[in-house]
C-alpha cells in the first residue's frame, strides 16, 4: 500500500538523521560492533486496501554471537536472531502489545506525527539504552527482560564469561538450579560446558 511506504519513508528519513541505516522495513544502527535493529512488521491480515502493522526493537550482541557460533552468515541480523526484543506497545502507557491499521481512510499526516513521535520518543531511546553489551548484563542480572529465561541465562553467562566478572558461578549456579529436572536441563548443562572450553 502507498500510504504504508510513504510512512517508512519520512520515518526512514527521520532515522537515518539518527545514525540508522535501512533495509526493507527495518532500520540499522550499530554500536560498539553491536546491532540495533526498529523494525515495522506487517501483520498476517494486512490486506491492499489496509495494513496492520506494529513496531519491533531487537538487539544483538556480536560477542554472544562469536562465542554461541552462530550459523546466520549475514550482513545485518534479522529480528527473529536477537538477544533482547521489546514490542513498542509495551512502551506506551497502556503496556501490551498494539498494532496500528493505515488504509485508504487514514490521516497520513496526524499518523507520521503520531509514530514519529513514538520511534523518537520511545523506540530509540530505549534501544539506546540496551545497545552494548554492559547495558544487556544490567538488564539481565536484573531480570528475564527481553528474552526467555534460559535465554537470559545463556546470553548472560556469556557476557559474564568473556568480562571475566565473579558474578559468573553464582549465575551458574541459580541456572543449574532452576533448569534441574525440567525439559531445557540437558541444554543448560551443554551450554555450561561449552563456556568451560
Amino acid at each position: 500500500m502507498e500510504k504504508f511506504k510513504r510512512l517508512i519513508s519520512t520515518i526512514g528519513t527521520q532515522l537515518k538523521a539518527a545514525g540508522f541505516t535501512k533495509q526493507g522495513n527495518t532500520f540499522y544502527l550499530q554500536r560498539d560492533s553491536n546491532w540495533g535493529i526498529i523494525n515495522f512488521q506487517k501483520s498476517m491480515s494486512s490486506t491492499k486496501q489496509a495494513v496492520k502493522f506494529t513496531i519491533n526493537l531487537g538487539v544483538q550482541s556480536t560477542s554472544i554471537c562469536k562465542v554461541l557460533k552462530y550459523k546466520e552468515k549475514v550482513d545485518k541480523p534479522t529480528i527473529g536472531v536477537c538477544h533482547w526484543t521489546e514490542r513498542i506497545g509495551f512502551l506506551l502507557p497502556q503496556k501490551q502489545d498494539y498494532w496500528w491499521t493505515i488504509s485508504d481512510d487514514t490521516d497520513l499526516e496526524e499518523l507520521i506525527v503520531e509514530l514519529s513521535n513514538v520511534v523518537g520518543e520511545l523506540a530509540v531511546p530505549e534501544l539506546e539504552a540496551h545497545i552494548t553489551d554492559e547495558s544487556l548484563m544490567i538488564l539481565w542480572l536484573n531480570g528475564f527482560a527481553g528474552c526467555t529465561m534460559l535465554g537470559r541465562y545463556i546470553y548472560l553467562t556469556t557476557l559474564l564469561k568473556l568480562h571475566h566478572d565473579e558474578r559468573l558461578a553464582d549465575v551458574i549456579d541459580d541456572l543449574l538450579q532452576r533448569s534441574k529436572g525440567k525439559s531445557y536441563e540437558q541444554r543448560a548443562t551443554a551450554h555450561i560446558k561449552q563456556l568451560e572450553l
